[in-house]
């Protein structure tokens, strides 16, 4: 039976070796998997992996802290056989056929779930940390108050017509209130003109994505 040191199999379940000592102090590893006693005992790997997945805590094991824990069984039996070259045939001239990967355990079925859950839960506390600090900002937040400054600039120009009116009427000796028909039937049509343009826009996006409102 394979036997290793503390600071070994540590390394082969993915763990620390002070949780390995807890382990041991706990009972979760029993004196049935050691050879030898004190700080030289080595660890009969099949031995103390069936009783930590007989003795840990569902908790444990596939809580956050407990998913990288590697419970399978020892990964060397034997010696290790070396990967196939590429263009390797058989003495019949046949190439091997891949290798079917074997099916997950439930075990490993539940830890993939459980990592899943845990980076979707890591990405929405950014998400909502980016958030509070303003890095990202409502989309319909963004399309009101583009509406707002557009409708506004139109008001600033529409208030300064009569100063352009009087201004264009004393330049070319014409009453300013035709003048000031004048420009306004003009601004009229230009902000027609815009509002089309962006409600085209609008209409040509994705139905999902936010859409900006024509200016009226």
């Amino acid at each position: 039976m394979q036997t290793v040191s503390k600071a070994e199999f540590a390394r082969l379940r993915n763990v620390s070796r002070g949780r390995v000592s807890q382990w041991l102090a706990a009972g979760q590893i029993g004196p049935e998997a050691l050879v030898g006693s004190g700080r030289c005992a080595r660890i009969k790997v099949r031995t103390a992996l069936a009783h930590l997945r007989e003795r840990l805590d569902p908790s444990q094991r596939f809580g956050l802290n407990g998913l990288k824990t590697n419970l399978a069984g020892p990964s060397v039996d034997g010696p290790k056989v070396p990967p196939l070259q590429p263009g390797y045939k058989d003495k019949g001239g046949h190439s091997p056929k891949p290798c079917t990967p074997a099916p997950l355990s439930v075990e490993q079925r539940i830890k993939q779930e459980k990592l899943r859950q845990a980076e979707l839960t890591m990405i929405r506390a950014e998400e909502r940390d980016r958030l509070a600090r303003g890095v990202y900002v409502l989309a319909s937040a963004v399309r009101e108050e583009n509406g707002r400054l557009a409708t506004k600039i139109f008001e600033a120009f529409d208030g300064a017509l009569i100063d352009f009116a009087s201004a264009f009427a004393a330049r070319y000796q014409i009453p300013a209130r035709d003048a000031l028909h004048l420009l306004r039937k003009e601004m009229v049509r230009v902000r027609d003109r815009v509002s089309a343009e962006y409600a085209a826009r609008a209409a040509a996006e994705p139905p999902d994505t936010g859409r900006p409102r024509a200016w009226h």
